[in-house]
């Protein structure tokens, strides 16, 4: 069935021209295209937080398929779509194999359960504009666009996520959420600042406030995903091996400290007998 279904792709991509939707109303380049690029990756905080998110989705929900830069070629009518999401979420889907693009029509037109995009300055408009357009013909069910910076737009000043989550109707309602739910180094958001998105995906979304900052004054911000039930954020697998760690090192201090206070007891012990055993002497 899927060699049938790429043979139909191939044959659809022979008749009709495959339209890549990062060039369409693009403004003009702010960076030099002689020099290479990896995706759509424009700045050290766009990509630390890509690859951030995909941690945290590979490393707590391995029943599911996360994807990070890739192409992914849709048919919509008769024209294959070129849409290239920084974070792409299939909702208990494996693939065992890594891929170079995700065509939809080897996986039976499945298309992602959420997509993320973060604002730059180059890519704004089309994740507002053409990307949500496409996202609501392909059904996807909840489409993300968050500031990690402030990129120069008021409208989408930081704190600032919005939510396009998929209704009976076929159309999306839109969620801005501008609230900060927790600060860097805590654990558990404020659930007043979480966005509930838990009938699409298995957990919730909200914003977290960095302590760096990004070309000197702008405040860094991130995308965080959040326990439906107990409001603790999902770390990443080397913040799970650390909290696992300083578990581990409370664990044994706790094993001294009950094992000193044992010892001490019976030092006790043995004083108070050789007392006993003093006063029967005599």
């Amino acid at each position: 069935m899927a060699d049938n279904a790429e043979s139909n792709q191939a044959s659809v991509e022979r008749r009709t021209r495959i339209r890549s939707t990062r060039i369409e109303t693009a403004e003009a380049l702010s960076y030099d295209p002689r020099q290479p690029r990896l995706g759509r990756r424009e700045s050290e905080p766009h990509s630390e937080e890509i690859t951030y998110l995909y941690d945290v989705l590979r490393a707590n929900f391995p029943e599911s398929r996360a994807m990070w830069d890739l192409h992914h070629y849709f048919l919509v009518g008769s024209e294959v779509v070129d849409i290239q999401f920084d974070i792409s979420f299939f909702k208990n889907f494996k693939i065992e194999y890594s891929l170079s693009s995700y065509r939809a029509a080897k996986f039976n037109n499945r298309v992602p359960d959420m997509v993320i995009n973060f604002l730059s300055k180059s890519t704004w408009h089309l994740d507002v504009g053409i990307h949500v357009d496409y996202c609501r013909l392909l059904k996807i069910p909840l489409y993300i666009v968050f500031s990690p910076f402030y990129i120069g737009k008021p409208i989408y000043k930081p704190p600032f996520l919005r939510a396009y989550i998929l209704q009976s109707s076929g159309d999306y309602r839109i969620h801005d959420l501008q609230k900060i739910a927790l600060k860097q180094g805590a654990t558990v958001a404020n659930r007043e600042a979480v966005l509930d998105v838990s009938e699409l995906v298995p957990f919730n979304v909200g914003i977290m406030a960095l302590n760096t900052r990004h070309e000197g004054d702008l405040p860094r911000y991130r995308l965080v995903l959040v326990n439906v039930k107990n409001y603790e954020i999902y770390l990443t697998r080397a913040e799970q091996e650390k909290a696992r760690a300083e578990q581990e090192k409370a664990r044994a201090e706790q094993e001294k400290a009950r094992a000193d206070q044992l010892q001490r007891q019976l030092e006790a012990l043995q004083r108070k007998l050789r007392i006993k055993d003093k006063e029967h002497n005599i």
